[in-house]
């Protein structure tokens, strides 16, 4: 399905995987799809949503409301008056340098034939953010957006048209906002017809 994708609905997946990053979250929601596509300041797209009100800050900020920003463990625990470094110090002077590195991964025999890739944890900063069943659906309903289109490419406004469809974060947000999902769609279908 991403071969069909154009280069700004290609840039707009990749992107939604670096707005989770950078809100602290382990997911790629259908509300980091809409952010990235919101960052594309020269698209059309975007355009027609700063018509409606919504921009990414505000679009960010009604997402912060909704979930949060993910914890930073270090910052959580020096709110609480613990030195992250100090006791780690302490914990290597009692038990021995590296006490607190995870285990070795313990190998295990291949009862089948081919390769497989070791798992990347997920919290790593070069990890595969998964995306959620909301995101994936939006993703469908973009290629059925498409398709209903007659468009051989999806392009970023399918995006906005199958997050709009879907019941995710990123419609209650453009909702709570105070635009209806329904206007949204609309003036993404005005851009199809405008054109």
């Amino acid at each position: 399905m991403f071969e069909r994708f154009t280069e700004s609905a290609r840039a707009a997946v990749v992107g939604a995987q670096s707005e989770a990053r950078s809100l602290g979250h382990g997911w790629i929601g259908t509300e980091h799809l809409l952010l990235a596509v919101l960052a594309d300041e020269s698209s059309e797209v975007t355009s027609a949503l700063h018509g409606l009100g919504l921009d990414v800050g505000r679009v960010r900020a009604q997402v912060l409301a909704e979930v949060g920003a993910g914890v930073d463990d270090e910052a959580a625990l020096r709110d609480l008056g613990i030195d992250l470094g100090a006791v780690r110090q302490r914990v290597e002077q009692r038990f021995g340098p590296g006490a607190l590195d995870a285990p070795p991964p313990r190998r295990r025999r291949r009862r089948f034939l081919g390769r497989r890739r070791p798992p990347v944890p997920c919290g790593s900063p070069s990890g595969h953010i998964p995306f959620t069943p909301r995101a994936k659906k939006s993703l469908e309903r973009a290629l059925r957006e498409a398709a209903a289109q007659r468009s051989r490419d999806i392009r970023a406004t399918h995006l906005v048209l199958g997050l709009m469809r879907e019941e995710g974060l990123a419609a209650r947000v453009v909702t709570r906002l105070g635009v209806p999902p329904d206007a949204v769609r609309q003036a993404v279908l005005d851009l199809g017809r405008a054109a």
